[in-house]
């Protein structure tokens, strides 16, 4: 099964090393000395997780750490300030000390969490985050963005706190439903349509996305071991070069723009993180392309491949949902003097930000949603 290590390195002189690699949830103990942590750790997992395969390598090692796990059943909706208080009250119970280390095991919403709470509990201790959703793998898992839902907006409080490693396990993807999966090949694609054309394996990303993508939601694990690495070293140079998000790194932001003001206007309920992406994707193309950023065939190629991404649900939404939406992009973070800050393409693998105006705003929204 493809797999692979590297290592990210940031300016401020953190480093991240990244492992991908079949059977890892059962070796988290030696990952964790090979990324220089030897201290107590305190494993925060998804509770769903303890209920799978997976479930009894997880139990022995919190058990050789300090004790049970810390499970929590998290969603979008739950993925608050009280959420990341719960997690660090439990670590000071626990005893956790400065010379000890927090392992986040779940999903995005899981490692989000657990990496918040490992930024502001003493002032921030050292964590491992350790990806099981496709989504998590190519998106959260990476980068050291950490936080919580405020009612105003998504991911409205938090930290940057790099971990100290990522792991993935391309097993762990086998117990994913087909939705989670399809979810995940959602940020897969946006990566694809961010890649450079340029790739040293002769295939480009997005080559392999339109080659691979059934095989990849049907769980073909040499196709995820695939697509994940190459999602995990695109996003490895470009927050490598740009940590805080003061330049290039808002480029992973493409399809995001809607995408989060859709699942704030839905209450996080409706539809799941990468389904909103997917829709979030449609109105960016289309507005790279009345910008004439994006050529007519480079609009199709993209559009063809969002098609491909299945929805779960029925993405219809009200006539007052779409003005909520509408409503929730005035109030995301990239807003600047009325305007909203757009990620768009000038032409595939060309991402560029612009400041787009209130009545381009809701062209991008019904493009989005129709």
């Amino acid at each position: 099964m493809p797999g692979g290590e590297f290592e990210v390195r940031f300016a401020s002189g953190e480093r991240t090393r990244c492992v991908i690699r079949a059977g890892a949830l059962a070796t988290l103990d030696e990952l964790a000395s090979e990324a220089g942590l030897s201290g107590k750790a305190a494993l925060i997992a998804d509770e769903r997780l303890l209920s799978t395969r997976h479930g009894p390598a997880l139990l022995r090692y919190a058990d050789t750490r300090l004790g049970r796990p810390i499970t929590r059943s998290v969603s979008e909706a739950r993925k608050c300030l009280p959420e990341a208080e719960a997690i660090c009250e439990v670590l000071a119970e626990r005893g956790l000390g400065r010379d000890g280390f927090v392992v986040a095991v779940g999903g995005g919403v899981l490692t989000d969490l657990a990496g918040f709470a490992a930024a502001i509990y003493l002032r921030g201790v050292p964590w491992i985050s350790v990806p099981t959703t496709l989504l998590a793998q190519v998106d959260a898992g990476l980068g050291g963005k950490t936080g919580a839902n405020l009612r105003a907006g998504k991911n409205l409080a938090g930290a940057f706190h790099q971990p100290r490693a990522v792991v993935c396990d391309p097993e762990a993807l086998s117990t994913l439903p087909p939705r989670e999966l399809w979810s995940g090949l959602a940020e897969v694609v946006k990566c694809a349509l961010l890649a450079p054309k340029e790739d040293a394996g002769g295939v480009t990303l997005l080559e392999r996305c339109e080659g691979n993508l059934e095989g990849a939601a049907a769980g073909s694990p040499e196709a995820l071991a695939s697509l994940v690495e190459a999602c995990m070293r695109l996003k490895g140079r470009i927050v490598a070069t740009d940590e805080r998000e003061g330049g290039a790194r808002a480029f992973l932001n493409l399809g995001h723009t809607v995408g989060h003001a859709i699942e704030a206007a839905t209450a996080y309920q409706r539809f799941t993180h990468g389904e909103a992406v997917a829709l979030g994707l449609r109105g960016a193309l289309r507005l790279s392309h009345s910008r004439k950023l994006l050529d007519t065939p480079s609009l199709q190629r993209a559009l063809d491949l969002v098609a491909r991404l299945e929805i779960g649900v029925d993405r219809r939404l009200s006539q007052g949902e779409r003005e909520a939406v509408i409503a929730a992009l005035a109030h995301d973070k990239k807003a600047r003097g009325g305007k909203v800050r757009f990620v768009l393409l000038a032409g595939l693998g060309g991402p560029r930000v612009e400041e787009v105006s209130a009545e381009e705003c809701a062209r991008a929204v019904e493009a989005s949603l129709s």
